[in-house]
């Protein structure tokens, strides 16, 4: 018999900037993301989010898919450059008019809106005044946040305030990979008291506001292994598993800095900061994709570095491993470290390029075989007692893949990005069936 309860929520995914396009349109102006894809050799292919899935045009039919494949939730996020424009003040009626026409055709089709207020696309006028590392910017996030609730929370009772800040902290302010592009070991620690902060006066926000709402927080979790059996490989590890797995998920759930981030912190945190953490999450939205090996490196990231899947591992085409195991150990881990919370999987997923073939379909059985073992690892840690409450999957379309631009493919469903045709996917069907049936 499935461990898969009735009750349990099974989803899918995707996030304003990877689909919406239309950046110029009804008022929007740019995110960080619209500047560093603009900005030439950042992106794969010099790929942008100019147009992406088209989905501010094709939303009817993007929920109409949706629809046919039988989730319960969908997963999305708001865009803050549509909402707020200039990332203070003036709210963008036309901006919110869109996800008011998104939310009442998801709840007409029987699905529920699930949406999250920030996944990464901060307005660029923001981050000209210093963006995340600027103290303001937790007012910032709580006013914009404040101006959504209002439109949108007597209709969508769970929500998220950001989407994995692990990785845009790390990778925007610490090595620059990502949007904003900075190479700042003090801005990344800074970005990370904030967006901290940022989180705690938001939720105790909404929850003021008398509507019931859940919130919670998503966080990309991962397990860390070092990449040799020696000492300095695995302080490595260890330290990075504080900054990555805990720099966010302590202060959301347990209301305090991670301990071992405590001296990165020196200088960083004023008084009354971690009092404004002490909203504890209602649920964790818990992303997973694959173990990272580290090693030492003195010119890496607080002196660690990646070293890559070990030789012949099983990988996706982004080079991550298959490995389902650590998507159990991981879970694992969060109950032991958080206790009984109610978890999310709010993004599990896998790229690979597989296209339409000579029928015109779309064989993807690499992306089944991988839902397979990663859905059993979850129906085994939910038999060790972890309190899993639903399935995400990442991603309903192939879309823009942030620094991977297009070449990356995650969807169930294909998009040919010249002609925008959605084309769904073996998988779409596997999945469509899994829900259907709650089981494997």
């Amino acid at each position: 018999m499935s461990t898969f309860g009735s009750d349990f929520i099974w989803g899918t995914a995707t996030s304003a900037y990877q689909i919406e396009g239309a950046v110029a349109e009804d008022g929007r102006l740019p995110s960080i993301w619209d500047d560093f894809s603009h900005q030439g050799g950042t992106v794969d292919g010099d790929d942008t989010g100019d147009v992406a899935c088209d989905h501010y045009h094709r939303w009817r039919d993007d929920i109409a898919l949706l629809k046919t494949l039988g989730v319960q939730a969908y997963r999305f996020s708001i865009a803050w450059p549509r909402v707020v424009p200039g990332g203070t003040g003036a709210v963008n009626d036309k901006g919110l008019d869109f996800y008011d026409r998104l939310v009442d055709a998801l709840l007409a089709a029987g699905i529920e809106p699930f949406p999250t207020l920030y996944h990464w696309d901060l307005p660029q006028s923001l981050e000209d005044r210093g963006g995340w590392t600027n103290r303001d910017a937790a007012g910032w996030f709580t006013d914009y946040a404040e101006a959504v609730v209002n439109r949108l929370g007597r209709r969508v009772r769970r929500w998220t305030t950001f989407n994995e800040p692990n990785v845009f902290v790390i990778h925007g302010y610490g090595n620059g990979v990502h949007a904003p592009g900075r190479r700042d070991r003090t801005a990344m620690f800074q970005a990370l008291n904030n967006v901290n902060r940022a989180h705690g006066l938001a939720t105790t926000m909404m929850r003021a506001q008398g509507l019931g709402l859940q919130v919670g927080i998503v966080i990309t979790m991962t397990t860390y292994r070092p990449a040799r059996f020696n000492r300095a490989c695995e302080t490595a590890a260890q330290t990075l598993d504080t900054l990555w797995n805990r720099g966010f998920a302590d202060p959301a759930i347990l209301g305090h800095h991670a301990e071992g981030l405590r001296p990165w912190l020196e200088g960083i945190v004023q008084a009354g900061d971690e009092a404004a953490f002490a909203a504890p999450v209602d649920f964790l939205g818990l992303n997973h994709y694959f173990p990272d090996y580290v090693q030492a490196d003195p010119d890496g990231l607080l002196g660690t570095a990646s070293a890559g899947p070990p030789p012949g591992a099983t990988v996706t085409d982004m080079n991550w491993e298959v490995d389902p195991g650590a998507f159990f150990d991981t879970m694992l881990m969060v109950r032991e470290r958080y206790g009984d919370l109610p978890i999310l999987v709010t993004e599990n997923g896998c790229a690979y390029g597989t296209g339409p073939g000579a029928d015109g379909q779309v064989h993807d059985s690499e992306r089944i075989i991988y839902h397979r073992g990663y859905l059993d690892a979850a129906q085994q840690a939910i038999k060790a007692g972890v309190n899993l409450k639903g399935y995400f999957l990442w991603s309903l379309l192939d879309n823009f893949e942030w620094a991977a631009g297009y070449a990356k493919r995650f969807g169930i469903v294909h998009v040919d990005f010249a002609t925008q045709k959605r084309t769904p996917k073996d998988s779409f069907d596997f999945y469509r069936h899994l829900i259907a049936s709650h089981s494997l």
